[in-house]
């Protein structure tokens, strides 16, 4: 392990823990990217080709996917400060205020995150014996996706805390 004079060990292990999540994460957005693009063309298939029937579950499956890309993708997004943000005014205001500011940012987005989280969990709850129409799934199984995008976002905003607002 190298450590450089800005890399503590610390920091190190903590940047490979992140990129670790993150890459897990990524495959969760593809895999679900990638059922949602079968899903949508079977329906627009199946809509066009006579012999292809035009099931009912494409479109719930195809919206349920995009509900758990918002959500899980979000965090990747904080990770990388890929987020909305404006910048015009901080960038007006000295090296080290900025820093304060970035901070506060990320521990805002670590509180929203945890709201996530936890109205997520009480969604959860209320929703336990709602079916989805179409594929008679739990209707859980989408706000699920508020709970993990939340989790993932409150570690990448907390991981951003850490290193300082940048």
């Amino acid at each position: 392990m190298s450590v450089t004079s800005d890399n503590t060990p610390k920091q190190d292990i903590l940047d490979r823990i992140a990129d670790w999540i993150s890459r897990i994460m990524i495959v969760v957005c593809v895999l679900l990217f990638t059922v949602m693009v079968f899903s949508v063309s079977y329906g627009v298939v199946g809509r066009y080709i006579p012999f292809i029937r035009n099931p009912r579950w494409t479109q719930e499956l195809a919206i349920l996917c995009m509900v758990w890309l918002c959500f899980v993708s979000s965090g990747y997004a904080i990770k990388n400060k890929l987020h909305v943000r404006m910048t015009i005014l901080v960038n007006l205001l000295p090296e080290k205020a900025r820093g304060v500011i970035g901070r506060l940012v990320y521990v805002l987005l670590l509180a929203v995150n945890v709201f996530f989280v936890v109205y997520g969990l009480q969604l959860m709850h209320l929703t336990r014996r709602a079916r989805m129409s179409a594929t008679g799934w739990p209707m859980k199984i989408t706000y699920l996706s508020v709970v993990v995008g939340g989790v993932y976002g409150a570690c990448m905003s907390l991981y951003r805390v850490i290193k300082g607002g940048n």
